[in-house]
């Protein structure tokens, strides 16, 4: 099970490293100034650090919804799964159409043992960007893990 969590997470790792590609230098203490500081702080592995940076986003803006999803990774970088779980709600809530929460859940519910909800939120993630590959890769995961070997190796496939 270690093996399948390290993967699950090392995926987010890469989608998270692929996302902050080219962001800016916002104003000092501003809402996206934090935001920026919890990203630079997670791609170094500084998980508490960068959940209090999220956290002080928050405050300044509550309506920032991929500051949810980001602490969100953060919190499942520390194994915290149920307060990735809420963050990502929360994510979802504010931007429905945020597909990266979906699948952050996803390999949430993953790790968790629930897998019909892993499948469900990859399946959201997959009908709001069908381009994002990983989100193939978990539902796979969760599908192997159920039993359904056809629908994973179909999944693999794509």
């Amino acid at each position: 099970m270690n093996r399948g969590r390290i993967a699950l997470f090392l995926g987010l790792v890469l989608l998270v490293s692929g996302m902050l590609a080219g962001c800016g230098g916002p104003a000092k203490d501003t809402a996206k100034w934090h935001f920026h500081q919890g990203n630079d702080l997670v791609s170094q592995g500084c998980y508490d650090e960068a959940i209090e940076e999220y956290t002080k986003a928050i405050e300044l803006d509550p309506s920032l919804a991929k500051t949810y999803f980001y602490r969100a990774v953060a919190y499942y970088g520390k194994g915290q799964y149920d307060l990735a779980i809420a963050d990502c709600n929360k994510a979802i809530k504010l931007d429905p159409n945020l597909a990266e929460a979906y699948l952050n859940r996803a390999a949430a519910y993953c790790v968790k043992v629930q897998y019909d909800l892993a499948i469900a939120d990859c399946n959201k993630a997959i009908e709001l960007d069908p381009g994002l590959g990983i989100a193939y890769l978990y539902r796979g995961y969760a599908y192997t893990k159920k039993g359904q070997r056809d629908l994973a190796i179909a999944d693999r496939d794509k």
